[in-house]
């Protein structure tokens, strides 16, 4: 039969960002040669990162307010949910901690239409200060309590009681889920 026509090989392009590494792609829309750890999939192609114009959503573009805002909201509700959780006990607060949790955080997030990491983490600190100062408030009734649990593991235990850690550690993970 005969010999097939020997196939052009393209010339080797080099990533713009990445010069040692030989490629064959190139951004859709500037047309500069990208690897493939440089490109960005789009509905339209691939891009290098400055035309893809990769940008946080503004759901996640917390401001300074916003954090402002959530401390404001989350404080108080999360004392008055820490009051409510040391009436209710630890079984209760097994079931109820996690919805409690979500809870702050739903509010927090009707106040700012904000999410994130940082309001998130914001959030679950103030989840703590309310059960701390809300226990608190029930250790200044009683100030040797605190002694006391240092003494004994029985007292430590109705301390840990008090402060409903249950609640705590359920809350926290559940407002942490809800906001990231």
């Amino acid at each position: 039969m005969g010999d097939a026509p020997a196939v052009a090989e393209p010339d080797a392009l080099y990533c713009a960002n990445h010069p040692h590494v030989k490629t064959l792609l190139r951004c859709s829309k500037c047309g500069k040669p990208i690897c493939q750890r440089c490109g960005v999939r789009t509905p339209v192609g691939i891009r290098c990162r400055e035309c893809a114009q990769l940008r946080r959503l503004p759901m996640y573009q917390v401001g300074l307010l916003h954090y402002l805002l959530a401390a404001l909201v989350a404080l108080p509700v999360s004392f008055v949910a820490g009051l409510l959780m040391q009436q209710v006990g630890p079984f209760i607060a097994f079931f109820l901690g996690a919805a409690v949790g979500g809870f702050i955080a739903e509010v927090v997030y009707r106040v700012t239409r904000k999410r994130g990491k940082g309001l998130a983490l914001l959030v679950c600190a103030s989840i703590v200060a309310g059960a701390l100062a809300s226990g608190g408030l029930g250790l200044l009734a009683a100030p040797g309590a605190l002694l006391a649990a240092l003494a004994s593991w029985q007292a430590l235990v109705a301390l840990l009681t008090r402060l409903n850690v249950v609640y705590v550690v359920l809350a926290v993970g559940a407002a942490f889920a809800r906001l990231v």
